[in-house]
């Protein structure tokens, strides 16, 4: 896909809003589509929009060429991003395009909601709600949201949507994500796993929260199979010690990789485990092991943990092969 001037971009997003703002309901969306499994022989990429709760929300599409009737659907959320307003974060592939095609899976990456006070675009996972302005959240309450900005219920109306209009195999919808994307990507795991068979979130925890001590989310909606990323040297999101990091310069305490992947093993009671090492040591990353693997758990789920040596807050596209191995290994059953 050759890369669009700016001003062409915000054409495009203006043309995308009036025609999305037109419509009547919410979770309407102006989008193309391929009708009930039909193939078309050329790459097809474009932006587009839907409303959810009233607000405006943005989304990248990447349809490759050559795909099964019931091809898979993987949502890949975006991290942090200073985007200014008018170019939502969603040009950002993470590298999953060469993927995409080759795999013949549908790639979507959606926006988050912007903060004009702090310019970051944020995803709402558990417990950030503070770090949004009452401009971006929506109303919350038709339908009703578990946080505001209603992303869980956006994320859960576009992947209903898109699984319509692309004939999507309901038992392989992936999603993805960095940072507070992958954060976002552990919320859905709890609350979209109806939906969802795997995530694989890249440096990001479950949980950041205002106070001490962390409060783990309640039981996932079903099983759902869990791989996770992250590199011994990150200091934005620290891993081991219940460290601090700002969203839109508010402060949350994060929850460790040990409190995030035990939530994960216990959840879906998981009954085999790789060894016995603890993730972190000392308030930092384990040197003892490289991660930790769990099976035997409820409807042949799977929950990983991989420590990226000396990498920093990032995620590394050349493990992109290996993750979509992951989600491909594990349809939803």
């Amino acid at each position: 896909m050759k890369a669009k001037s700016l001003s062409a971009s915000m054409i495009v997003f203006f043309i995308a809003f009036l025609l999305a703002t037109s419509m009547l309901s919410s979770g309407q969306s102006s989008a193309r589509s391929l009708v009930g499994g039909e193939t078309s022989n050329k790459t097809l990429s474009y932006n587009a929009t839907m409303v959810w709760d009233g607000i405006t929300r943005y989304y990248y599409v990447h349809v490759p060429t050559g795909l099964p009737s019931n091809p898979p659907l993987l949502v890949m959320l975006h991290a942090t991003s200073l985007n200014p307003a008018n170019e939502p974060p969603i040009s950002n592939s993470y590298e999953w395009l060469p993927l995409s095609n080759q795999y013949k899976f549908i790639l979507v990456v959606p926006a988050s909601t912007y903060n004009s006070q702090s310019g970051q675009w944020n995803w709402n996972a558990y417990y950030l709600n503070e770090a949004f302005t009452p401009a971006e959240v929506g109303t919350c309450t038709v339908p009703p949201a578990t946080a505001c900005p209603d992303d869980a219920g956006f994320l859960r109306n576009l992947i209903v949507t898109l699984t319509e209009q692309y004939n999507i195999d309901p038992n392989q919808v992936f999603v993805a994500g960095m940072s507070s994307g992958a954060m976002m990507a552990e919320r859905v795991g709890v609350e979209i796993s109806d939906l969802v068979a795997a995530i694989i979130p890249a440096s990001g925890q479950i949980v950041g929260q205002s106070s001490l001590p962390i409060t783990l989310p309640g039981p996932p909606v079903a099983p759902v199979s869990v791989q996770e990323w992250q590199g011994t040297n990150d200091h934005v999101l620290p891993p081991c010690n219940n460290g601090t990091t700002l969203y839109s310069g508010y402060t949350f305490y994060m929850a460790t990789v040990d409190q995030t992947f035990n939530y994960w093993t216990a959840q879906n009671a998981c009954t085999v485990f790789q060894n016995n090492e603890p993730l972190c040591e000392k308030g930092k990353a384990n040197p003892s092991t490289t991660g930790n693997d769990a099976t035997g758990c409820t409807n042949n789920v799977e929950v990983q943990f991989i420590w990226e040596e000396k990498l920093g807050h990032g995620w590394d596209p050349a493990n992109n092969e290996a993750r979509w191995q992951f989600f491909a290994s594990h349809p939803k059953q």
